[in-house]
């Protein structure tokens, strides 16, 4: 499969059809319930003036979200389409296939890595993991968002033998652009093979998700928020707080 074409056509559509008034956190949920949010999860979980390495940034509308907590961050994608988008927002992106490694960068560079909506897409996630674990500073911070294909309604279509594919969101490419699937036990597994050793997912998704979290039954959600440090689970709790 030629990467680089597939994901240069599919941000092409993208960029022509998405509504340019919708953002990543609309603006009609409530603020006591954006940190629920599919992003909203994600970005509250960055600590404030980290130095933040956004892998897949796509046209940058995520990104620039890190930069509201002081952070300075640095993107990197496939689609130079894409990457043009990001940098005429702010975002500091270069054009980089994810499945070739290693990534362009140092040792111990990044406070946080995010991985969001990304991981799906790489031929060895694994191997792109143990590069975070690298490019991280010790005590760094790996965030990822992934779809969760243990999530209630594919139980549920799977229960009632729904023969719609499970694996795929539908939208922009033709529906084979997830190489991947995750479930929590799955992604956990790959980060901490990956080397690190505080692991704990956190809340997301409205209307429902957030009720699967707070009751700890992450493994419901339509979406998948992990979060990795090398710390200990109670240190990364503390931060998680902050």
């Amino acid at each position: 499969m030629d990467f680089q074409k597939y994901y240069e056509e599919y941000w092409l559509k993208r960029l022509r059809t998405q509504n340019e008034g919708v953002a990543p956190i609309r603006k009609s949920i409530p603020a006591f319930l954006v940190r629920f949010s599919s992003y909203g999860s994600v970005l509250n979980q960055v600590p404030q003036g980290s130095r933040v390495l956004d892998i897949g940034c796509g046209d940058g509308k995520v990104s620039v979200l890190y930069r509201k907590k002081g952070c300075k961050v640095t993107g990197i994608d496939i689609s130079q389409d894409a990457i043009e988008q990001a940098n005429k927002v702010g975002i500091q992106a270069s054009q980089w296939n994810l499945n070739n490694l290693p990534l362009p960068f140092e040792d111990s560079r990044f406070d946080v890595v995010t991985i969001v909506d990304v991981l799906e897409h790489i031929e060895n996630p694994l191997a792109l993991l143990r590069e975070c674990r690298r490019i991280l500073v010790p005590t760094g911070r790996l965030i990822i968002s992934t779809p969760n294909f243990a999530r209630l309604g594919n139980r549920i279509r799977m229960l009632l033998g729904d023969p719609r594919d499970m694996l795929h969101w539908g939208g922009y490419g033709d529906g084979i652009e997830h190489l991947q699937w995750f479930t929590l036990p799955k992604l956990k597994y790959f980060i901490r093979q990956a080397g690190f050793d505080a692991i704990y997912a956190v809340p997301v998704g409205l209307p429902f998700g957030f009720v699967f979290g707070l009751l700890h039954l992450f493994g419901q959600s339509k979406v998948l928020v992990v979060v990795a440090t090398s710390r200990s689970e109670k240190d990364s709790q503390k931060m998680a707080s902050k």
